[in-house]
């Protein structure tokens, strides 16, 4: 299940960063799909930039899409830009050993 963010604390998981206007971010709802049914014990959160401008900023997220891995409440993984299914499921396994 992927879950929509509502700015509590940032729990362990992948956060997904997108802006609603982006035509780029809406076009990759389909990998994120693919990588939630892949990696089972990691739960997904899509953060609507423009409603969470603060949280944007406190983060330095400047490029559409960006991805966040929290584990343990600790960024142990980034990735900005966009990027094909296969280079974000390496990127992913990389950081889940």
């Amino acid at each position: 299940m992927i879950y929509e963010y509502n700015g509590t604390n940032l729990a362990d998981g992948l956060y997904y960063f997108y802006a609603s206007w982006n035509s780029k971010c809406n076009m990759l709802a389909e990998r994120i799909q693919r990588l939630n049914m892949e990696f089972k014990n990691l739960t997904f959160y899509k953060v609507n930039t423009t409603k969470y401008t603060n949280l944007k900023h406190d983060l330095k997220i400047n490029k559409m899409p960006s991805y966040l891995l929290i584990k343990n409440q600790e960024i142990v993984g980034r990735k900005d830009g966009n990027f094909d299914y296969y280079t974000l499921k390496k990127w992913l396994q990389e950081r889940m050993m």
